[in-house]
């Protein structure tokens, strides 16, 4: 199955990096590659493969782009928009584990789930407490976000929260989730 999501991947890889944003001829605007949402001068993927933070980074710069990096409260509330109607309102099954549930032998199962967020392209994994964008290095304007649900002294990474009307919140950076890539149209 890895194997099998690799070859996917890696054929999404070059039919995108060929799709990069074109000039229309008639508009002279710049349009979005397929499959990619424009908002201002920045094109949105909705990807729907849970992975970690860092696996989202990574599928993002094979896709052309970066992890979303929201520079106001306008594009703040496009995305909470765009999400709400057309993100993915749950986790996925990530499989049934089976555990040893005390001292003499007796196992149960659980069945666990991704949850139900979207990476952005922030984290304080370097220095704790110190919120950073990937791509641009600027230092995250939490005042941007409806903050009450992050703990900016946390060692994690920037996402939102689906099963909160996509407001943002961290998480571990190994937690299981949905990604946003950006690209810009110039």
């Amino acid at each position: 199955m890895k194997l099998f999501m690799v070859v996917v991947f890696c054929l999404a890889y070059v039919s995108v990096s060929r799709a990069s944003p074109t000039t229309s001829p008639d508009k002279g605007t710049t349009k979005c590659p397929d499959g990619y949402t424009r908002f201002k001068e920045s094109c949105y993927l909705l990807n729907n493969e849970v992975t970690s933070w860092i696996e989202a980074y990574q599928m993002c710069l094979l896709f052309g782009g970066y992890l979303i990096e929201v520079d106001d409260t306008n594009e703040y509330s496009f995305i909470q928009g765009y999400l709400n109607e057309h993100g993915q309102g749950e986790g996925i099954s990530l499989g049934t584990y089976r555990y040893q549930s005390g001292r003499y032998g007796s196992y149960e199962t659980e069945n666990r789930q991704s949850y139900a967020g979207y990476w952005m392209g922030a984290n304080s994994i370097e220095l704790p407490g110190h919120w950073f964008w990937m791509k641009s290095r600027k230092i995250v304007d939490f005042d941007i976000f409806d903050k009450a649900d992050i703990n900016v002294t946390d060692s994690s990474c920037l996402c939102f929260d689906r099963s909160n009307m996509s407001q943002s919140r961290n998480k571990k950076c190994h937690t299981q989730m949905y990604s946003i890539c950006e690209r810009n149209t110039q």
